[in-house]
């Protein structure tokens, strides 16, 4: 008599229990981030012989050899944290412990530690890496933890800049009339001055008639706008005059005002006459514009290579133009008074404004105008403004326009402009600006893509090369699982690049549970690398790996898992009951 069937019922219950208990831990995991299944390995005992030949052997039932993982592909869930990432093929992330222990993982459910440390989702183990440079190149060989702990990208100042713009070919013919005799003044303050000050440092000379110097003049704010201030007295020379009696040619070394400055003005800030005679006025109505050139026949060699660019305020019946922000375009050399005048309609005039920065990264407004120069279609001068003052630019020849243009509306001459200076901010420390800031701001404008047709003038670009300083505000995962930092000044950076493992035998890995696994002598050593390079898939930023599990094959499995435990003990009962048959039968 044989009990053989019993003990074979007795390992399929045992092996198809462990099915059931399998199918499921897949099923519990079914939402486990980066979770793989598993499959059961069943193999049938070792037989025995009942008559000495292969034909009579009788089975010794089965057992579970292995619990194999399927490390088949998830399905990829998007999600709104751009630390998650998502391995698509093959590669394991690497993580390392506390204790410094390595695990490998498809959950790619990351975040940001107290110490600025990418860690996973148990919070302990960081997440490694390869630090980047700027070109996005790796400069460590091994990987190491990554950290998003990064210092603040330094500011850039402003050395070029580029505009794209039209400028209305349909200009109105431009009026020049001529300036009376001498009577228009202007210059700059030689020190700063502050808010309550009446005596103003200035560097002025008076060319007009003896006894009709301005009894006002317009003081810029450094921001753009001038307030206008009554004149009690100018020093010339040692001597003070009342406007009604300094002389003609006196060069003036201070100005008192009748009431203190309502605002701080530095050294080089432009001071100007704020009424401009005129042996014509017409055609100049208030609002339009005008061109004042300090001498008509200046050229880089003279000392008198100043223009104003003025707003017109109003216009008196005695041919004096009343200015309204005045804005100097120095060259070289000390200011004098004399020249003619071009003026025209305002909407003649088109100007544009981009921040520019200081090597500190202080923002600078910089304005671009553009004035016909002449009725001539094609002729231009340019003017600019660098935090509200005007910047200097190249040397000026009032015969020659500053840019021009063909028949077909292409720039021939002034493609690159350059500016370097800013007057109204420039502190008495030669060689600094009052923040500390380098000077001067050297800016080399490229007009190469202006143009001159018959359309509104309008500008569709304008970028600089600065920026001020920046801090990290947010991160990007690229496909190579490069991470790059935005900051607040615009910039982007490369931080890190995300290391991936891989195994000859990943079914070879111990899992560690919390979806992390060890290397062991059957999985062999990691193959360390990138992502989407060699036979390492890519990664998918703000996105998860969702588990492997499929719940239709795992159901499928618990039925037959189920009948054939069912059918394992029938074997047992059936067996139980021939043995009690056979106990009865024997006397």
């Amino acid at each position: 008599m044989s009990v053989n069937a019993l003990f074979t019922a007795v390992s399929g219950l045992n092996a198809n229990q462990t099915y059931l208990g399998i199918i499921g831990n897949n099923i519990a995991n079914s939402n486990t981030i980066g979770f793989k299944s598993s499959n059961p390995i069943f193999q049938n005992l070792v037989s025995q012989t009942l008559s000495g030949v292969s034909s009579s052997q009788e089975g010794l039932g089965t057992s579970v050899y292995s619990i194999q993982q399927q490390f088949g592909q998830g399905a990829m869930e998007t999600t709104s944290n751009p630390l998650d990432m998502a391995v698509d093929g093959n590669g394991f992330f690497i993580v390392r412990s506390p204790n410094g222990s390595s695990y490998y993982t498809r959950n790619g459910q990351f975040s940001e530690n107290a110490q600025g440390q990418i860690v996973d989702s148990t919070g302990q183990n960081v997440v490694q890496g390869y630090s980047l440079n700027a070109q996005g190149v790796s400069t460590s060989g091994t990987p190491q933890p990554i950290s998003l702990t990064t210092s603040a990208i330094p500011p850039k100042a402003t050395t070029t800049a580029v505009l794209t713009a039209n400028l209305d070919s349909n200009i109105s013919t431009q009026t020049a009339p001529t300036t009376t005799a001498g009577n228009f003044m202007g210059g700059y303050l030689t020190s700063s001055a502050a808010v309550g000050s009446s005596a103003l440092n200035v560097t002025m000379t008076y060319n007009g008639t003896t006894g009709n110097a301005p009894t006002s003049l317009l003081i810029g704010n450094g921001n753009g706008t001038d307030n206008l201030y009554t004149v009690d007295s100018y020093v010339s020379g040692g001597t003070t005059y009342t406007p009604a009696t300094l002389p003609s040619g006196s060069v003036v070394t201070s100005v008192t005002l009748s009431s203190p400055l309502t605002s701080s003005v530095l050294e080089n800030t432009a001071i100007s006459q704020n009424t401009l005679g005129l042996t014509s006025v017409s055609g100049i109505l208030a609002g339009s514009n005008i061109q004042i050139n300090t001498n008509g026949t200046a050229t880089s060699s003279t000392n008198d290579p100043y223009q104003f660019f003025n707003n017109v305020a109003s216009v008196n019946s005695n041919s004096t133009v009343n200015l309204s922000n005045a804005m100097p375009i120095p060259s070289v050399g000390s200011f004098t008074a004399g020249g003619g005048v071009i003026t025209g309609p305002a909407n003649d005039y088109y100007s544009t404004t981009i921040n520019a920065y200081d090597s500190l990264g202080d923002s600078l407004p910089m304005t671009v105008t553009f004035a016909p120069s002449s009725s001539t279609a094609g002729n231009w001068n340019v003017y600019y403004k660098i935090n509200g003052t005007a910047a200097q630019r190249q040397a000026l020849n009032s015969t020659t326009p500053d840019i021009t243009f063909n028949s077909e509306g292409q720039i021939t001459s002034g493609i690159s402009q350059t500016l370097t200076d800013v007057p109204a901010y420039v502190n008495p420390a030669p060689g600094t600006l009052p923040d500390g800031a380098s000077e001067p701001l050297s800016v080399a404008l490229n007009l190469n893509n202006v143009t001159q047709y018959a359309a509104t003038s309008a500008a569709t670009a304008f970028t600089q090369n600065g920026y001020s300083t920046g801090t990290l505000t947010s991160f990007t995962v690229d496909k190579g699982g490069r991470i790059s930092g935005l900051f607040s000044n615009g910039q982007t950076k490369y931080l890190y690049q995300v290391a991936l493992a891989n195994f000859i035998s990943p079914t070879g890995l111990v899992s560690e549970g919390n979806s992390l696994y060890s290397q062991s002598y059957s999985s062999g050593q990691p193959a360390v690398g990138v992502a989407n390079s060699g036979n390492f898939g890519y990664i998918t930023d703000s996105a998860l790996e969702q588990s492997n599990v499929n719940i239709s094959s795992e159901f499928t499995n618990m039925i037959i898992a189920q009948n054939a435990y069912v059918a394992n003990s029938k074997v047992l009962t059936t067996e139980n009951s021939v043995l009690r048959a056979l106990e009865t039968a024997i006397p």
